[in-house]
């Protein structure tokens, strides 16, 4: 049957195997459901148990170079001389690594035929999102993964295994509606004289998006009131991405993705109601001229956004005057994996027995260490009736 090394079915061969979740992306909490197929061409291949692997890990690593002072040996009186150094830090949680049998076929061997076996679980309700980001001497990342795999007896043979990733999003605890606030202020001139009062209502359409969206905001301004004139309003998106070594060090890297400027007022005048300003801001990041990376919290990788509207004011004291504006935080939410959209050919006359559907719950008896080969470790019950599967096929 051969390592399908991701490819599925091997129409040639008319044998392989195929996993495939039923939708591309998840939220923390949910339940995942999918099929593991099987086509077993050319007579019984020589293994007995069908695995599903999920895995689920958050990384990151990363160089930073300091500078440091040392002793200059055998100066006399002592001299010191500046140097670089390389310093390495990296961090890994885990939040799956579980290797379960679905199915075993009692007579030591795999049939010829074709075969379904659908399988679930429930993902954890904490997780945090998928995410991937890299730069020079920076990496980090979230994935998540199911792989249907069938081991060989035979050394000469390659296991036969077929992985799928798929996308976790956090959950959006909060409404996704609009975002206000209001200010009033009274500024001053240098002099600390008051020059009349300033009304802003500050309103984002939501706070959630999708990446590559547009975020629509509206600025109403009384400004009747006030000797000051608003030149310009600007709204900026903004990102904090933080990273945790092992030994606790963070890395913090603030960018700026984008602004959008608009005319402000006159002193004197107003945009209330009807006559409000009208803003648009594109969720891209501007800088690196790509969608913008999702939300993500996790203990080793944290990605934000926060969304900001400020005004500009006019001969006004610094040191007495707040400068109007607002933020908010926001959500980007990670877009499906393209490939999930490909699709799949199943072999010429597909017409599989479908066995009974297995509810896996996550057990430490199904941790696998990858250095060991796969072993299961510890091994204390590798019976898939403890996973309500009778191994009696159903037709459906």
């Amino acid at each position: 049957m051969g390592n399908q090394h991701g490819q599925g079915f091997d129409h040639s061969k008319q044998s392989g195997l195929y996993i495939r979740t039923d939708k591309p992306f998840y939220f923390a909490g949910e339940e995942v459901k999918g099929n593991i197929y099987l086509n077993v061409g050319g007579g019984a291949f020589p293994s007995s148990t069908i695995y599903l692997k999920v895995k689920g890990s958050e990384k990151a690593k990363w160089t930073e170079v300091k500078t440091v002072w040392e002793d200059v040996p055998g100066t006399n009186p002592p001299q010191r001389r500046s140097k670089q150094v390389t310093e390495h830090y990296d961090n890994e949680n885990e939040f799956y690594q579980h290797k379960i049998p679905v199915y075993i076929f009692q007579q030591g061997m795999i049939p010829l035929g074709q075969y379904t076996f659908p399988f679930s679980f429930k993902l954890k309700e904490n997780l945090p999102g998928s995410f991937e980001y890299q730069e020079k001497d920076l990496e980090c990342r979230i994935r998540y993964s199911v792989k249907a795999e069938i081991d060989s007896p035979n050394k000469n043979l390659d296991k036969v295994k077929y992985k799928q990733e798929f996308l976790v999003r956090e959950p959006i605890k909060e409404q996704i509606n609009q975002s206000e606030g209001s200010q009033v202020l009274q500024p001053t001139s240098c002099c600390c004289i008051p020059l009349g009062t300033i009304l802003f209502k500050f309103q984002f359409d939501k706070t959630a998006y999708q990446p590559g969206e547009i975020a629509q905001l509206q600025v109403e301004i009384d400004n009747s009131q006030s000797k000051v004139g608003i030149p310009t309003i600007t709204g900026r998106l903004t990102n904090t991405l933080r990273i945790v070594s092992k030994q606790g060090h963070s890395k913090l890297i603030h960018r700026s993705c984008g602004t959008s400027m608009i005319p402000g007022l006159q002193a004197g005048q107003s945009a209330l109601n009807e006559q409000r300003k009208n803003m648009t801001l594109s969720l891209v990041d501007q800088g690196r001229n790509q969608p913008l990376d999702p939300t993500t919290n996790g203990k080793v990788v944290m990605n934000n956004y926060q969304l900001s509207a400020t005004g500009d004011l006019d001969g006004t004291c610094l040191c007495c005057t707040t400068t109007p504006g607002i933020e908010f935080p926001i959500r980007i939410v990670a877009k499906p994996i393209p490939s999930y959209d490909q699709p799949v050919v199943a072999p010429s006359g597909w017409n599989p027995q479908v066995m009974n559907p297995v509810a896996v719950q996550f057990d430490d008896s199904y941790k696998y260490q990858p250095a060991t080969g796969g072993v299961l470790v510890p091994a204390q019950n590798h019976n898939p009736q403890g996973y309500q599967n009778p191994n009696q096929p159903y037709y459906g």
